[in-house]
C-alpha cells in the first residue's frame, strides 16, 4: 500500500475475514488439501479422529441443549483450528495460482525488482493483491464462490 501511495499506482486490495467461515468448513475438504500438500494418511487420520470425535451442545437461554456430533466446522478457541484452518484456505491459492497460469489473473507487482504479490494470509486473515482490472475482480469474486 505504502508503495503505491508513493508511486501514485492503482491496485486492488481486498482484505477478507473468514471469521465465521470457522463453523462451515467441509473436513472433507480438508482431508482432501492435507492430501494434496502430501500429508501421510496417519497425520489425515489423526486429525479425522479429533475432528469426528466431538460433541457439542449449544446453551438456549443459558440451558445446554442435547448433545450432538457435529458434521462440519472447525471449533474456534481449539489450538489447531487456526492452522487447519490455513490449510483449508490453501485452496484459494491454487485456484489463484490456477487462474495466472491460465491469463485470468494478474498480480500486483510491487519493488524495484517488479515481485509479484498477490496473496498474503494469516489465520482467519486473508490479503488478495492485484492489478486494477475488471478481468481480476471477476476472477476474485469466482474464486471465492468455489472456496
Amino acid at each position: 500500500m505504502d508503495e503505491l501511495k508513493r508511486k501514485k499506482k492503482s491496485g486492488v486490495i481486498i482484505k477478507i475475514d473468514f471469521e465465521k467461515r470457522y463453523d462451515s468448513v467441509s473436513w472433507k475438504f480438508l482431508y482432501y488439501m492435507m492430501t494434496r500438500m502430501g500429508f501421510c494418511d496417519k497425520w489425515v487420520y489423526w486429525i479425522k479422529a479429533c475432528l469426528e470425535s466431538s460433541f457439542i451442545s449449544i446453551l438456549v437461554n443459558g440451558n445446554p441443549t442435547k448433545e450432538f456430533k457435529p458434521t462440519r466446522g472447525l471449533r474456534q478457541g481449539d489450538p489447531i483450528a487456526p492452522f487447519l484452518f490455513l490449510i483449508v484456505v490453501q485452496g484459494i491459492s491454487g485456484l489463484e495460482n490456477l487462474a495466472a497460469r491460465k491469463g485470468l489473473f494478474s498480480s500486483l507487482k510491487v519493488g524495484a525488482k517488479r515481485v509479484e504479490v498477490n496473496l498474503l494470509q494469516f489465520a482467519d486473515d486473508t490479503l488478495i493483491m492485484c492489478d486494477p482490472s475488471i478481468q481480476n475482480i471477476r476472477v476474485v469474486k469466482v474464486m471465492l464462490r468455489f472456496f
